[in-house]
């Protein structure tokens, strides 16, 4: 439905899993624990591909309000295997940006398709580095994905 948010719950985070579109494109997608307004079907796909149970989905993302940088940024980011992490320096290279690490982390704080673009597989040389919903849910995925990784 247009303009609405939808979403699933998602047990392994005790999160809802939301997804917003506009003019048949997806503009946001986030976690939250509010529920949404309906249930979603791209959202449950998402849900799936996060628990290992199915490919990561084809979705149409509106980047039209995104800087060429954040464009690049976010292109490098889908193509982090699941299980696997990049440093935002490492990233920031194989964008054609070395030393732009900083600029990197400021693009992942403000990602507004997470999941489909998997900022929490992006960290810091010597640990973790932020995550806009915390670094606790960030260590969350990352672990769920490991885990069905490594089944």
């Amino acid at each position: 439905m247009e303009g609405m948010t939808e979403g699933v719950y998602f047990e392994p985070l005790g999160l809802y899993l939301l997804v917003e579109r506009s003019s048949g494109k997806i503009v946001r997608i986030s976690l939250s624990c509010e529920p949404p307004a309906q249930d979603s079907e791209l959202a449950r796909q998402i849900a799936d591909y996060l628990r290992g149970q199915a490919p990561c989905p084809r979705v149409d993302l509106d980047m039209s309000g995104l800087t060429d940088f954040q464009r690049q940024i976010y292109d490098v980011v889908q193509g982090i295997e699941r299980g696997k992490t990049m440093t935002y320096g490492e990233v920031a290279a194989c964008a054609g940006k070395p030393g732009a690490a900083r600029a990197v982390g400021r693009a992942m704080g403000v990602n507004p398709f997470l999941i489909i673009v998997p900022c929490h597989r992006v960290v810091a040389r010597n640990g973790l580095g932020g995550f806009a919903l915390g670094v606790e849910i960030k260590e969350k995925l990352l672990a769920l994905e490991k885990e069905e990784r490594g089944k």
